[in-house]
């Protein structure tokens, strides 16, 4: 719980409100559109931290038209992980919010993958 609290807490600190992001589109997908917030950016020692936003173009069967994705990257091993994961009822981040997700597993950053677009912008910036 003390883990959850202060990661939580450092969150809140590190990062800039992501309501007010500047949303740069960085990839037009058949599904969705891929964004990222290049101000939010934060390279820490354990990698680099920034905000995704996917929406997408049509409602999803689970109710969602968009999601914001916290993700921590690794630019030398080409892996994330996905630290917060939020769906909206709305495009673009808006409208009622779904339960946020989490996930401490790194995931390839392969074509196919859900990061793969936001891995390879960040990592040559």
């Amino acid at each position: 719980m003390k883990k959850i609290l202060s990661t939580a807490l450092y969150l809140l600190i590190a990062f800039p409100v992501v309501a007010c992001a500047e949303w740069t589109k960085i990839d037009e997908g058949k599904i969705y559109y891929t964004y990222t917030d290049v101000k939010s950016l934060n390279t820490q020692p354990e990698g680099i931290y920034a905000w995704a936003l996917y929406d997408f173009i049509d409602q999803q069967p689970e109710g969602y038209r968009s999601a914001k994705v916290l993700f921590q990257i690794d630019c030398k091993e080409n892996r994330y992980k996905m630290l917060s994961v939020n769906t909206f009822a709305g495009s673009m981040g808006e409208g009622e919010s779904g339960m946020p997700k989490r996930s401490d597993r790194w995931d390839d950053a392969a074509p196919n993958s859900l990061g793969f677009h936001v891995v390879k912008y960040i990592c040559v910036q």
